[in-house]
């Protein structure tokens, strides 16, 4: 074997060590992972915005709900750069409050839709919500916030009329004329209580409504205790827990004809016969010569202490534009605040607030407030056999 010179010797210290390109290539792979990973985090990564609702919530249009919220909400997440996740409960108002509540030192939502009038009147209510006065509130009348909170912890999203519906395919004012002019005591007739379904006043807004309509008119016109009708009925009338359980019990039970629902339900009918004349009519109580229905407005809140909370405000302005109005009457069958804005022909066959007398106006809020704890209970009472 020959020795190498010394002068070899030196070629090759200065010769640099060759690299394993195997190594070379993975190092450069990995780096390239990183960048691109990186980068699709900083472009396509967006923050999550929660709004939670109840679970009918813009269901109940011909689309789907996943087509209405996407095309109502999406203007928001492409201007703000967020996500939008729409958390819908399996629960009315009140199991979202409670939600709320559960959730209070460590807040997840964002903002609520879908508290009313009523449950804003109760301290949790607004334990859990932040006040909040949108500047968008010039686009509304302001006997919305009159109606549903002039303390601003909730802002106007919809309203709607509760009253009685009934299918004109098993009854009519021919076979039953007092509809035509329906009074609680034409209610409590054992035929007429055995078709009731009305919704549980803990679990419901349209059954707390129908509670407060009936104390309304026998505190404040019949002057009379309002616990003696509830007691003549108790063995008839369905009480189911909520709006949903009450609407397929009507619907599917032959013997239920008559239902606490909204005044809007007709237009609905009329939408699902391709806008001819509805099968459902409703039924409001006349008193004094005068139709007589509970409004119900229901809002949009910011969330106390939620994890976005100048996002929650925007989001709050944001519903009462025209992109999110337009989508309630046919998918939410409310109506919208915005009463700037065309309804749907087949809102001829609703009942609008200008037709009939509004029984909120008979009880105020703070008689409401004081008493309604005791109202329920005195109601659970009078179901006890």
């Amino acid at each position: 074997m020959l020795a190498c010179s010394p002068i070899s010797d030196r070629i090759m210290a200065d010769y640099p060590v060759r690299k394993d390109p195997r190594k070379v290539i993975t190092v450069v792979a990995i780096v390239v992972i990183l960048i691109v990973a990186a980068y699709a985090i900083v472009t396509w990564w967006k923050p999550r915005f929660v709004v939670y609702t109840y679970s009918s919530f813009l269901d109940w249009g011909d689309e789907g709900a996943d087509i209405v919220l996407e095309r109502a909400f999406a203007p928001f997440e492409e201007q703000y750069g967020v996500d939008v996740d729409i958390k819908v409960l399996n629960s009315d108002a009140n199991g979202i409050i409670s939600k709320l509540i559960a959730e209070s030192s460590n807040p997840i939502a964002d903002v609520v839709i879908g508290i009313d009038n009523i449950l804003i009147l109760q301290e949790a209510a607004r334990n859990v919500l932040e006040p909040y006065v949108s500047p968008n509130l010039n686009l509304i009348n302001n006997s919305f916030v009159d109606a549903l909170d002039p303390d601003h912890y909730l802002t106007p999203f919809d309203f709607g009329l509760v009253t009685l519906i009934y299918s004109t395919n098993s009854i009519n004012t021919t076979t039953y004329p007092q509809l035509g002019n329906l009074t609680f005591e034409d209610l409590a007739e054992t035929e007429l209580a055995s078709a009731l379904v009305t919704e549980n006043p803990h679990f419901s807004s349209p059954g707390l409504a129908f509670l407060l309509s009936q104390i309304a008119v026998y505190e404040e016109i019949l002057h009379e205790d309002w616990t003696i009708w509830w007691d003549s009925i108790k063995n008839d009338i369905d009480v189911q827990e909520g709006w949903t359980e009450a609407w397929f019990a009507w619907s599917n039970d032959p013997t239920k004809h008559l239902m606490v629902s909204y005044g809007t339900d007709p237009a609905y009918s009329s939408s699902q016969l391709g806008g001819a004349e509805p099968d459902t009519q409703v039924a409001p109580f006349y008193y004094n010569n005068e139709p007589w229905a509970w409004m119900q407005v229901e809002g949009v809140g910011l969330v106390k202490n939620g994890p976005n909370p100048e996002l929650g405000r925007a989001f709050i302005d944001y519903c009462l534009n025209e992109t999110v109005q337009m989508e309630i009457p046919l998918n939410q069958w409310m109506f919208p605040v915005r009463t700037d804005l065309a309804l749907p022909s087949v809102y001829q066959y609703a009942i609008h607030p200008d037709e009939i007398n509004i029984l909120n106006d008979l009880l105020n809020p703070t008689v409401i407030s004081a008493n309604l704890t005791i109202w329920l209970e005195r109601w659970d009472e009078t179901r006890t056999p």
